[in-house]
């Protein structure tokens, strides 16, 4: 099987990470998209809810879209919650492609990421090891032009066949960031995601207070 690790905070999942997932599986073949959110623990990341309402969430997503399968029938997207129950220290992105390795030994993995991340993707954790040893589907976005971030990075251009680039057709403009707001601010981001998590979200007064 071909297998896309999609990780992200999902704070809250919208339907910009549904369209890149299924646009992703399509374009790129894809038997599966494991969808990955990210844990609190990690220190790069400011989060604004915790853990298990941003899994609940993503949970009633995706069980919206049933309707997706692969060519064998099964479904398409799946939830992994590797980095939510791994111990502090274990959740670099190499930690989780190595966990989905062992898990799937015999299939092609491939990490699902924006160009913006290109930048920042050497000073990783294990960076090294990570780019040398996996695949990487990198989708174009306004103002990172992908194939200069790479050729201007010594580890990425030393590397650059394990980078498929999709370069048209992938982003929607959708930030959970610009949802938060909406939702902060009194505003209404229907249609922006699933009915059923802004839904989830008012009955559980997420987002209430200020982004940080």
């Amino acid at each position: 099987m071909r297998i896309g690790i999609y990780g992200s905070s999902f704070d809250p999942i919208t339907y910009s990470h549904l369209f890149t997932a299924a646009t992703v599986a399509h374009r790129r073949r894809l038997d599966k998209v494991i969808f990955v959110p990210c844990s609190s623990k990690r220190h790069d990341k400011k989060l604004q809810t915790e853990d298990a309402h941003r899994l609940h969430m993503l949970k009633l997503a995706l069980a919206g879209s049933t309707h997706k399968t692969n060519k064998d029938g099964e479904p398409l997207f799946e939830i992994s919650t590797v980095e939510m129950d791994a111990l502090p220290g274990e959740t670099y992105t190499y930690d989780t492609m190595m966990h989905m390795k062992r898990k799937y030994p015999n299939d092609e993995l491939f990490f699902i990421m924006g160009s913006d991340l290109l930048e920042g993707l050497s000073n990783w954790g294990n960076a090294e090891k990570l780019v040398a040893g996996f695949n990487f589907i990198v989708m174009s976005r306004e103002g990172y032009p992908t194939a200069d971030l790479i050729a201007d990075d010594a580890l990425l251009r030393n590397h650059d066949e394990h980078f498929l680039i999709m370069s048209k057709g992938i982003n929607m403009g959708i930030s959970s960031t610009y949802i938060r707001d909406e939702i902060r601010k009194g505003g209404d981001p229907s249609f922006l995601l699933p009915d059923a998590c802004l839904q989830y979200i008012y009955e559980n007064g997420i987002y209430k207070e200020p982004s940080v």
